[in-house]
């Protein structure tokens, strides 16, 4: 009886173990999105994980990585890679590169889009069909994601041309291939839209007050890298007033911003941390380029940029 009690306590242990474990199921479910289930195309997103489930039923235009002389590794298949041990380079020159010639300058319709997300990875495959040939690849658009510009997207840049910008004093490179950095402020318009072979794909072409042009690349929604439209400056000092909105436009941080004012600047942090210090909150935001932002009760007090 003794014997029978203690092996329903460990039973009754163990349960209860049990129920404190949160266990959350694997999810390595392959989804599949086809012209009939593509999510709405928005253009303001290259090919990217923002808009892998928008892609089918559009056109690529495979205009090639930087420094592609000895083709691409690892991107171009025979079989869904995703739902398959199959791995076949297509058109392989040797066990996983397919030669450069065989697939830049080309227009491909993309057919379907497989997605997979589990714990250790977020995987895509993109199934394309060549226009000219009607040949079909599976392209791994993680590999070499700057390589190709979806013609909606770079339909959509056309949106810019004949708004104003104004320079973060970022380097840029003009029409001739020369590096210079524009002064901070510096007033620019966008004349057009341009796509160069073997680059980082559409940029804007703007031109300054001294007739220079010079490329910038948006990098999603309605911003660019190098440069900061009129109407960003506008629209975010109406939300955060004179005091704080040009900066934000123009990308810094200052104390006594909040810390949606912070993310609106800088973007997420990639880390935080938070501790209680005399009944008041400190937290410290960690972002690329070593910089370092402390907010204490939710307001930025120190900025430290190494």
């Amino acid at each position: 009886m003794k014997k029978i009690s203690i092996i329903i306590l460990l039973l009754t242990v163990g349960l209860h173990a049990k129920a404190q474990l949160n266990i959350v199921p694997q999810n390595d479910e392959v989804k599949e999105y086809t012209v009939q289930n593509a999510q709405p195309y928005d253009s303001l997103t290259n090919v990217d994980k923002r808009s892998f489930a928008s892609l089918p039923g559009q056109t690529l235009y495979m205009h090639g990585a930087r420094n592609d002389q000895d083709g691409y590794w690892d991107a171009f298949f025979t079989a869904n890679f995703l739902t398959s041990d199959e791995r076949t380079v297509y058109k392989a020159v040797n066990i996983s590169v397919t030669p450069a010639k065989e697939v830049v300058g080309k227009y491909y319709d993309v057919l379907k889009v497989w997605t997979k997300t589990d714990y250790f990875s977020y995987g895509c495959c993109l199934l394309l069909r060549e226009k000219e040939s009607g040949s079909e690849m599976y392209y791994n658009p993680f590999k070499y994601s700057l390589s190709m510009t979806c013609l909606g997207y770079y339909e959509k840049l056309k949106r810019y041309i004949g708004q104003v910008f104004f320079s973060l004093g970022k380097r840029v490179e003009t029409e001739d291939g020369q590096i210079i950095t524009p002064v901070e402020g510096a007033e620019y318009r966008c004349v057009d839209i341009g796509l160069k072979m073997n680059s980082d794909g559409a940029f804007l072409l703007m031109e300054g007050a001294d007739g220079v042009r010079v490329e910038a690349f948006p990098i999603g929604g309605d911003e660019v890298y190098e440069f900061v439209s009129a109407d960003r400056i506008a629209l975010l000092t109406e939300r955060y007033g004179k005091k704080y909105g040009k900066q934000i436009a123009f990308r810094k941080v200052d104390t006594g911003m909040t810390g949606e004012m912070v993310i609106t600047a800088w973007g997420e942090p990639y880390h935080k941390s938070q501790r209680k210090i005399e009944g008041r909150t400190l937290e410290t935001w960690r972002f690329s380029d070593d910089r370092h932002v402390d907010l204490l009760d939710g307001k930025v007090y120190d900025i430290r940029i190494y």
